[in-house]
């Protein structure tokens, strides 16, 4: 090192020799950063450190009661980091807000308790990109199950379509999984019209089969009918651990660098800096290794504010570099979120009700707190996931796929920023994307049920007292890229967040056909019983061009990012290798969903849970190594 490398050294030595010191430090008490955490200090001779910026706030009625989900400071509120996007070119320059938790738990306090999987052949697209059989479904199996501890349906759940894949389930975990103590009969029509569209009738959507219609089992505890977080899993059981330390209220700045150890050029991280909810600047030393659980669009920040990524953004924004890894922040992913919905006739009862009577919302909620039944026990789950065949017929498939083969290489370049082996990295994640699509495996919609409003049109613009029916329409298999990225040393400074939505030809033509078929959908015995007209996209949208171009200007993020850290070889550009240890680091590792290699066709929780277990039983492996 030169000599003013050795200066900051010994200044940082003698900074964390004054500070708490702990065998491993945790950025983020999310959904992985609780899990890894927990996992690790299982073993009552290490110690652990979680550094969390939110509060805990699992005493919040909106955070624990099913059916109060996106209301008081969850979505939109306190506990939502509330990330929004440079403007979206392709869709109408819209600047996007993408929900992310901001809380002891993450996202899974205030996410929709929905629990699947993805398409086996997905994961094992993972291994088959990084050589490693140990990424695929079967190899992630286990750690799905060791998660989780789902409970066996009652009478009443299963005459409303619950039903478990148990051979494929977990009952040891610390999640506590099950279904609501409600159900709307409409959700039974829907489940039967999307059977008669094509889509075959599933279980649970976990046995790596997702091209199904069911209804999905939710991170929902039926014991009191409430939401279990990471938080309630891998926390709240354990705060008497001595060597479990949780910090809530503290935003990390940077990781804090011991330099190099000799004969060998990757850094050493030795702390992590932090600044508490006074204000106050604060270091906490690192004996073994720092964990970055900060989520897709936070991790990012957090490794380059530490001198992490690429040294032309990390310059411009006044950070010095110590580590080249021009992939950081970039890949971004994410799931685009529309609707198709419909007046509902004939029907008792919908979401909406509780909207447009008070009184009786606030007797459904009393009989929540009073018996754990009714209308706020429920959160709509019943979904299908739509593969190429529901959508296009093979003469409409064939020219896409081959468009996207020819244009592979200009979009691969395009997406990677000017990074020559993330380009070759793209490139891959696209041919084996495609290759999914050719095989019927690449699931490209979930299609969501919602008995009641869901959609783009604020409440006092739409008829009032009107009952609807929603069909979510969520497009789940981009090949379009973007990037996170600090303009600022400053911790407070958001970063730029551009997911590049829509930059793919093939993203708008599955999206648009998605949707299409959710209008179909509505209008499809049983669920034609209760169709009293279609409200969006309207009957003046037909087309399909009519259909894209409403879309461009009311599709939201589905708030499933991944990518950003992804987990390729070096030269493919990667940021992790298959251990989850940054390239150029020799302690420092990232597990959350920014590691994922290719999108996931599925709500990503459970998946962040199995990659978290997975990282901490490959730490505890290579402490006894």
């Amino acid at each position: 090192m030169h000599l003013s490398a050795n200066i900051a050294a010994l200044l940082s030595f003698a900074t964390l020799a004054l500070a708490a010191s702990y065998d491993y430090v945790v950025i983020g008490g999310g959904t992985a950063g609780l899990a890894v955490g927990n996992r690790l200090s299982e073993d009552p001779h290490i110690t652990v450190a979680v550094l969390e910026a939110g509060p805990n706030a699992e005493g919040l009625q909106e955070v624990f009661v099913p059916g109060l989900i996106g209301t008081g400071q969850s979505i939109g509120g306190a506990l939502d980091w509330q990330y929004t996007s440079v403007p979206q070119p392709n869709l109408n320059g819209r600047q996007i807000v993408v929900h992310a938790g901001k809380a002891l738990g993450g996202s899974s306090v205030l996410n929709g308790m929905i629990f699947p999987r993805a398409q086996k052949e997905q994961y094992d697209a993972w291994g088959t990109l990084n050589n490693d059989s140990s990424w695929t479904f079967d190899a992630l199996l286990p750690y799905f199950r060791k998660s989780e501890h789902v409970h066996q349906p009652d009478a009443y759940q299963i005459a409303n379509g619950a039903k478990l894949d148990l051979p494929f389930r977990g009952t040891g975990g610390p999640i506590q999984v099950g279904y609501p103590n409600f159900e709307f009969e409409q959700s039974n029509l829907w489940r039967a019209a999307a059977a008669k569209l094509g889509i075959p009738v599933g279980k649970d959507l976990t046995n790596g089969d997702a091209h199904a219609v069911a209804l999905a089992s939710n991170t929902l505890d039926p014991a009191n009918n409430t939401r279990c977080s990471a938080a309630c899993a891998y926390y709240t059981p354990f705060t008497k651990r001595p060597n479990f330390t949780v910090l809530t209220n503290v935003t990390v700045t940077r990781i804090l660098w011991n330099g190099s150890q000799a004969g060998n050029v990757a850094m050493v991280a030795g702390g992590v800096e932090y600044v508490d909810h006074s204000g106050t600047t604060n270091v906490v030393s690192v004996k073994r290794e720092v964990i970055v659980s900060a989520g897709t669009l936070g991790s990012p920040k957090v490794l380059e504010l530490s001198g992490v990524g690429n040294a032309t953004i990390l310059k411009a924004a006044g950070v010095k570099p110590v580590v080249s890894l021009p992939s950081v922040g970039e890949n971004l992913s994410d799931h685009v979120h529309s609707w198709a919905n419909s007046f509902a006739v004939h029907v008792n009862i919908t979401k909406d009700v509780l909207a447009s009577n008070p009184a009786f919302a606030a007797q459904q909620l009393a009989q929540w707190f009073h018996n754990r039944t009714g209308l706020y026990s429920n959160a709509p789950r019943s979904l299908s996931l739509a593969a190429p065949s529901n959508l296009f017929s093979a003469g409409e498939l064939t020219p896409l796929l081959a468009a996207a083969r020819g244009n592979l290489t200009f979009f691969a370049t395009q997406f990677a920023n000017g990074n020559s082996a993330l380009a070759k990295g793209i490139a891959a994640q696209h041919n084996a994307a495609l290759a999914l699509y050719a095989r019927n495996k690449q699931l490209l919609m979930e299609l969501n049920f919602e008995p009641g409003y869901s959609g783009p049109t604020p409440a006092a613009q739409r008829p009032p007292n009107a009952n609807f029916s929603t069909v979510n329409a969520v497009f789940y298999a981009p090949l379009s890229r973007g990037r996170v990225h600090i303009t600022s040393n400053d911790v407070n400074t958001p970063a730029a967040v551009d997911p590049g939505y829509w930059s793919h030809p093939i993203d708008v033509a599955a999206h648009v056909q998605g949707v299409q078929l959710a209008r179909k959908m509505l209008k499809t015995a049983p669920l034609l019983s209760i169709y009293g007209g279609e409200f969006e996209p309207g009957n003046d949208r037909q087309t399909d061009a009519e259909v894209e171009d409403w879309l461009r200007g009311v599709a939201q993020s589905d708030n499933h990012e991944v990518g950003t850290i992804v987990m390729l070889p070096k030269e493919l550009g990667g940021v992790v290798d298959t251990t989850l240890k940054v390239y150029g680091t020799s302690n420092v590792r990232v597990v959350d969903a920014s590691v994922f290699p290719l999108p996931i066709s599925a709500h990503i929780s459970s998946s962040v849970y199995a990659v978290a277990e997975k990282a901490a039983d490959m730490i505890k492996k290579s402490q006894r190594a």
